[in-house]
């Protein structure tokens, strides 16, 4: 829909500067939903599309002893001032995948994670995918 010098000036959520010239279909604002710098591309769309109903990774660290089961109720916090929200965390093959009760908005790669056990942190990892809770046409 239109043309950039570069992926890496813009980051999911972004709304403003899209420069798009034309408007979408519906006439709502567009949003960045994902930027793919390999390829330089970089995705736009509702923000509906914004909403994340799965994050993962696969650097993560315990401040502990890790969790006792693979599977496991937790909070998971994914801005430093946002409240942490209920979730449901898995544990396998070198990967930590959390789904939130409710949708995260606007989380991208790169980010960090942190998981708690009421007010005691679990362990953070850094979110290397995300799953949109919106499936938005190609």
């Amino acid at each position: 829909v239109g043309s950039h010098e570069g992926a890496h000036a813009f980051t999911v959520g972004q709304r403003r500067g899209l420069a798009l010239g034309v408007p979408a279909s519906d006439g709502k604002p567009r949003f960045v939903l994902e930027v793919r710098p390999v390829s330089n591309t970089v995705v736009v769309g509702p923000k509906e599309a914004l909403a994340t109903a799965e994050i993962a990774g696969e650097r993560f660290t315990w401040t502990g002893e890790a969790p006792p089961a693979s599977d496991f109720a937790c909070h998971v916090q994914i801005r430093a001032h946002a409240e942490p929200v209920p979730a449901h965390a898995m544990l396998g093959d070198g990967w930590v995948t959390v789904t939130p009760e409710t949708p995260l908005d606007g989380v991208a790669p790169g980010q960090t994670a942190v998981l708690y056990d009421g007010t005691r942190v679990l362990g953070q990892f850094t979110i290397d995918r995300t799953v949109s809770a919106v499936a938005v046409g190609a």
